[in-house]
């Protein structure tokens, strides 16, 4: 291993000594490994065993996040990374109080990807999930018919609670797109509905959009199996 980054982590905060055994994730294996040597610009590590993923739900989750102000986006992707969400889509809605200049995107995506990276460390993930942004409203519907099930959630619907929208029904990805903290307007519910999209309530209660997606992932684990 020759990443500085993880390289400072291992020994500056872990501190971790040779022999000591340490599981490097892959793509497409986890290997069980022992610490050979350590340096200043390497780790040699020594194989032990390899073994498939386990850590990951069998059904995929992307979570589709109306840009929220302040610091609440660091949250939303920390919690939402420990529940296994498999890849996050920042979104600018019509009622987005915030708005991201297009220089000053890489970094924040710089940003949010080392957060991803960390929770995905802490929650002991076998993949770290991907982030994909900014997109606007079009750009969502047009990604609609990529998912067995693309749910929206909306505060003021009132007819079909997530619950009934996936009990006993198998799905291998499903997408979750969460409003901004002015919710969405009418036309865009239209056009999102237009595409295929479900519009759920989570309840009779307003939910905080930092909050919503986590309640929403983790309906969507429960009923899939994904919590057992």
């Amino acid at each position: 291993m020759r990443n500085s980054d993880s390289i400072h982590h291992l020994v500056r905060v872990l501190r971790i000594q040779t022999k000591e055994q340490v599981e490097l994730i892959s793509s497409d294996f986890i290997f069980l490994s022992s610490v050979g040597s350590i340096s200043e610009s390497e780790i040699v590590f020594e194989i032990i065993e390899k073994s498939n993923h386990v850590n990951e739900s069998d059904i995929s989750i992307d979570l589709f996040q109306c840009l929220p102000k302040g610091q609440k986006m660091e949250m939303i992707l920390q919690k939402n990374v420990e529940l296994g969400v498999r890849r996050f889509f920042l979104v600018e809605s019509k009622r987005c109080i915030v708005e991201f200049k297009a220089k000053d995107i890489p970094k924040k995506i710089e940003r949010y990807e080392k957060i991803i990276k960390e929770a995905s460390k802490q929650s002991k993930r076998d993949l770290i999930p991907e982030i994909t942004g900014v997109l606007n409203m079009n750009s969502v519907s047009e990604r609609i018919s990529d998912y067995d099930l693309f749910i929206v959630l909306y505060e003021n619907e009132d007819q079909l609670g997530i619950k009934s929208c996936l009990k006993n029904r198998k799905f291998k990805n499903i997408a979750v797109l969460v409003g901004p903290e002015g919710g969405f307007d009418d036309a865009e519910i239209g056009k999102m509905e237009a595409h295929g999209a479900k519009v759920v309530s989570l309840g009779r209660r307003i939910l905080r959009t930092e909050t919503a997606g986590f309640v929403a992932t983790t309906c969507i684990q429960y009923e899939s199996g994904g919590l057992e």
